[in-house]
């Protein structure tokens, strides 16, 4: 399985909380910071709203809100 990639913004401290849920847990994230350009037009063609970070994208399915992203990586991962 492909790690999936989280879209979120380095001074988010609601997506800080996703990070670190993940590094304790061993699971691991192609993080993609919205501040930059590529990532931040990546997120609005899979339909996602960076003011709405953070987002997991698994390749099939676009994963928002903290406590969704935190539901979808103890399904997926625990």
């Amino acid at each position: 399985m492909e790690k999936p990639i989280l879209y979120y913004w380095a001074p988010c401290p609601t997506c800080s909380v996703l990070t670190h849920f993940a590094e304790e847990h061993g699971i691991e994230l192609d993080k993609r910071d919205v501040e930059q350009e590529a990532p931040y037009q990546e997120l609005l063609e899979l339909g996602g709203n960076a003011d709405l970070i953070p987002y997991l994208w698994d390749g099939e399915r676009l994963v928002n809100g903290n406590d969704e992203c935190l539901a979808y990586l103890r399904e997926k991962y625990l």
